[in-house]
């Protein structure tokens, strides 16, 4: 599914939302809007909300429990809302200035910076992933908020959670005026106090990620190859000669599988760099099946282009007395079967006792031959490393039994990994000084605190404000304009 279709179809889902909504308050008017009142659903335009006051005695009593503890925690809430100020601004800086940069010198500078969007730098298999671990850092974020307001004696009054076309986000409302009436410390430690939950929720997130392999370990083999999950039908490996659902992979061609990373990265330089093979003068003087050599598409032929089961390979070694000719035409998996070695100049096929010859394939755009070691045999195939990718699901746990599926282990790590990167983002995101976050409020507080002492007006304190504020939102609309720019055209 693209991203348009998933675009289309959520703008369905809400029209058809929107209109039974404005059908039942037209026809069904006293016992629909009793309905919306008892459960506090409200569907708006691209919009659906649902508020309730049912938490609040439990916050209060929750926050009551132990308030010298929550009140040194939201301490450091504040501090480290203080520290991360300076450090997303010049976060912000740094992804506005290299988004107008040269792709060299970002990749140079070793950082690649996106915006997380499902089937657009995401996978839109993972949105359930995606949506879940957001739900609960924004979650996580509003608690802390409404704990550290009955903290500070300010009324709670509801809390909802709203779905924006796809984002769901919650939301705490609390008195305004009460907060506002307090003393900037007090006024900080609720303000700050969302964003300390979730730099905590994070971190606690990246603690069980990190602990989650050894206790995986006791059903799974792990860091000792792929294991193949799924095969999909149109898959060209998939038949007697290619993979099983089952199988385990340990290499690709010279490259060593040990995780999903090491996969991706073998399948990358597979496509990158063509294999060549250490092969004896007597396997190719008796498999040569050369035909006049001849040039298609720029590419060097010696083999009969009604035979796809040969390709035609290239020795580029400099010996005085050539025993082979330049141009061979060998059967493709005979070829790879029978080389004792990958190589990529002749030097290395002279070794051990072992003389040979260093031969390259000819092949044209990005195919490839592509050798997987599994268990018991191996398997050839010629096509683009892509195609294994997209058909291929594998993961990085491999069971210990039979009836032990690697889904588990693969769900575990995939939502911790969600949940680190949405908690952590959620941080930065909302300690900048930008209209609708937290830190508008933040900078508010101390710029007008700090300003207030050298005796600046309260007219000019508000200007300064307005232009931080201005500016850091301007920079992050044009990074989202920039984003989308890209994705649409």
């Amino acid at each position: 599914m693209t991203f348009l279709i998933f675009f289309l179809v959520i703008v369905a889902i809400h029209g058809v939302l929107f209109f039974f909504d404005a059908f039942f308050k037209s026809c069904m008017h006293h016992p629909y809007r009793l309905f919306l009142e008892g459960t506090g659903f409200t569907v708006k335009f691209l919009r659906l909300e649902w508020y309730t006051t049912a938490l609040n005695r439990a916050l209060v009593k929750w926050s009551s429990s132990s308030p010298r503890l929550l009140s040194r925690s939201f301490d450091l809430g504040v501090y480290s809302a203080l520290f991360l100020l300076p450090v997303s601004l010049g976060a912000l800086l740094w992804s506005f200035f290299s988004s107008w940069a040269s792709p060299g010198v970002t990749e140079a500078a070793g950082v690649q910076m996106e915006i997380l969007l499902p089937g657009v730098t995401l996978p839109l298999d993972e949105i359930h992933y995606y949506l879940f671990t957001l739900l609960i850092s924004s979650v996580v974020h509003e608690l802390g908020h409404a704990v550290a307001a009955v903290l500070e004696d300010v009324p709670l009054l509801g809390f909802s959670v709203r779905v924006y076309f796809f984002l769901p986000v919650a939301l705490t409302e609390l008195s305004s005026e009460q907060l506002a009436g307090l003393k900037a410390w007090r006024k900080l430690r609720v303000l700050c106090a969302g964003i300390w939950n979730n730099l905590a929720l994070g971190l606690i997130g990246f603690l069980l990620l990190q602990g989650s392999r050894p206790l995986l370990g006791w059903l799974y083999h792990i860091d000792r190859g792929i294991y193949v999950a799924e095969i999909e039908r149109k898959s060209p490996l998939l038949g007697a000669k290619g993979l099983n659902q089952g199988d385990f992979i340990t290499k690709i061609n010279s490259c060593d599988v040990r995780d999903l990373d090491s996969w991706h990265d073998c399948l990358l330089q597979a496509l990158r760099r063509q294999p060549a093979y250490c092969l004896s003068s007597e396997f190719i003087h008796s498999h040569d099946e050369s035909t006049p050599v001849g040039t298609v598409d720029g590419i060097t032929q010696c083999c009969d282009p009604e035979n796809l089961a040969n390709v035609c390979f290239e020795y580029s070694g400099e010996n005085d007395i050539l025993e082979i000719p330049q141009h061979v035409c060998l059967p493709i998996r005979l070829t790879v079967e029978n080389s004792y070695r990958y190589c990529q100049e002749d030097l290395k096929c002279n070794d051990r006792g072992q003389e040979g010859y260093c031969l390259k394939p000819l092949l044209q755009n990005s195919t490839t031959i592509l050798e997987l070691t599994r268990r018991g045999r191996r398997v050839v195939y010629m096509g683009h490393p892509g195609d294994i990718y997209r058909t291929v699901r594998v993961s990085s746990f491999i069971p210990k039994l039979r009836y032990i599926s690697p889904a588990f282990g693969d769900a575990l790590t995939l939502f911790l990994r969600y949940l680190v990167v949405f908690s952590f983002g959620l941080v930065l995101v909302n300690v900048i000084p930008c209209y609708g976050f937290d830190g508008q409020h933040i900078i508010s507080v101390i710029l007008g605190h700090q300003l207030a002492k050298f005796g600046v007006s309260s007219q000019t304190r508000d200007i300064v404000i307005l232009l931080i504020t201005s500016l850091c939102t301007c920079l992050q609309i044009a990074l989202l304009t920039r984003f989308l720019w890209h994705v649409l055209v």
